[in-house]
């Protein structure tokens, strides 16, 4: 496209393409960012687009625009939620760990669950080797400790 169609183009469109994308962002200042941006990349198409497909073309790459800004802001949030949670440290003790584990075991109120879960996660026996020990499936045995930590994940989270 030339300047001129492009000066043109962004005088026409650029206050429809704002309130299109104030809609999908709910914030002006990011809609105005994105219609810049927009327009930017307009610029950069060899193609000649049609007078009347020009608006929906300017939306449609508002709307990608849009979904890049919400997929990028989701994997930043993810990326800093998992910046932020507890780890355990070299100097924090064995004895705190083990309490730490043992809070959460005591979680569950199924007892075979609870010792099930035991075996595997406090003493480390293997899947085959606890069933072995409980008298049961290796099924019920993964299906246990599923459920189980499925279990204080709703305590713990909520």
């Amino acid at each position: 496209m030339n300047k001129t169609a492009i000066h043109d183009a962004y005088v026409n469109y650029k206050s429809e393409v704002t309130r299109y994308l104030s809609q999908i962002v709910k914030n002006q200042q990011d809609a105005e960012d994105l219609t810049q941006e927009c327009f930017i990349r307009m610029m950069n198409v060899s193609a000649d687009i049609p007078e009347e497909r020009l608006l929906y073309y300017l939306k449609r790459i508002a709307r990608n625009l849009a979904m890049d800004t919400f997929r990028k802001r989701t994997r930043t949030l993810k990326r800093d939620s998992k910046l932020e949670m507890q780890t355990y440290h070299c100097d924090t003790s064995e004895l705190e760990i083990s309490e730490g584990v043992n809070d959460l075991v005591s979680i569950i109120n199924n007892t075979e669950h609870r010792k099930i879960l035991e075996l595997r996660v406090i003493h480390g026996y293997s899947i085959k080797e606890t069933a072995q020990l409980v008298n049961r499936s290796e099924g019920m045995i993964k299906s246990s400790v599923f459920h189980a930590v499925n279990r204080i994940r709703a305590k713990v989270i909520s």
